[in-house]
């Protein structure tokens, strides 16, 4: 064997090793970039999972503060919408009690100036003298005995005098109305120094 074949086995002895060693560094490789592979793999599912839950994350604390601010923005609307309404309301209530407070006082100013006109009105309109007239206020307003001051007595007539818009009397009123023109009406003598004794 010549030196030349010598050199020439080493050299192929030599190139084997280095494909060995290059197979063996490319298997090495291999198994590295599975490994890698699967790394990235988990890494990137595990980037989902969390961005995912990340997103979630910031949509439902969006949602509570849209929601908070909404609410926010309604409860202010209606508070001034409410704040208006009563303010309309009151106008309109104290206007209204002061139509009504005006009608009662009116009311109240006729009722007494219609009691004091009474007696008159009775003698220009049924012929009773005022004279003849006793205010009593309860449970009638008046009882006249017509003719009494001219020395004649006529007729005894229980008088209400009504001076609002209506004339319905009061259940009182219509009972008393009622035993009058059935004539339950008597007559009544007290003598106090008879009963006193009477009672000894």
């Amino acid at each position: 064997m010549t030196l030349i074949d010598n050199i020439s086995i080493v050299a192929v002895i030599l190139l084997l090793l280095l494909i060995f060693h290059e197979k063996f560094k490319f298997k090495q490789l291999n198994k590295k970039y599975e490994a890698l592979k699967n790394e990235y793999s988990l890494l990137k599912e595990k980037f989902s999972v969390e961005v995912t839950a990340k997103s979630r994350e910031l949509f439902e604390r969006w949602k509570e503060e849209e929601l908070e601010s909404y609410k926010r923005r309604i409860a202010e609307s209606l508070d001034r919408e409410c704040k208006v309404k009563l303010k309309e309301w009151m106008r309109e209530e104290e206007k209204r009690i002061r139509q009504d407070a005006i009608e009662r006082s009116t009311s109240t100013i006729m009722g007494k100036v219609g009691e004091q006109l009474a007696p008159l009105m009775l003698f220009l309109k049924y012929d009773i003298n005022p004279k003849d007239v006793r205010f009593i206020g309860s449970p009638v307003d008046f009882i006249a005995f017509k003719g009494l001051s001219e020395g004649s007595l006529e007729e005894i007539v229980f008088i209400e005098v009504k001076s609002g818009k209506t004339s319905d009397l009061t259940h009182r009123e219509r009972m008393i109305r009622k035993v009058v023109e059935d004539k339950r009406v008597s007559w009544l003598l007290l003598n106090l120094q008879r009963e006193i004794k009477s009672e000894r």
